[in-house]
């Protein structure tokens, strides 16, 4: 009877744990949204990547995005997140042309993508 009780709460703090967020919005951290992926090994690379970038790594944080880009190479969120990091390493030219490459795969239907990548064309 105490198993089952230690249990259940033990289980409700983790569900009470997964749903806080501490985010404001996509646009603060874009690194913090992982959808578009449910292949465990591109939302590591992802992990990753996001970790480089916060500590200002960005040939870490490419190469990282470079390997989840060959295992979905036509996934608009890596695409996105490849521009993104390349419009904070300071090369613009390379951020268009993976922003217009993520649009080419993005769904329309997609409203989180969409504004992530128009946001992303208003910075560049």
């Amino acid at each position: 009877m105490v198993r089952t009780i230690v249990l259940i709460a033990v289980v409700g703090f983790l569900t009470a744990c997964a749903s806080t967020s501490t985010q404001d919005g996509p646009t603060e951290n874009y690194g913090q949204y992982q959808g578009g992926t449910d292949h465990p090994a591109v939302k590591m690379l992802f992990g990753q990547a996001d970790d480089a970038a916060k500590a200002g790594n960005w040939s870490a944080a490419l190469t990282y995005l470079d390997q989840a880009r060959r295992i979905e190479p036509r996934n608009p969120y890596v695409l996105y997140r490849q521009a993104k990091t390349y419009a904070a390493a300071g090369d613009n030219a390379r951020a268009r042309q993976l922003l217009e490459r993520a649009r080419v795969f993005a769904d329309d239907e997609d409203e989180m993508l969409s504004y992530l990548l128009y946001e992303l064309e208003f910075q560049l």
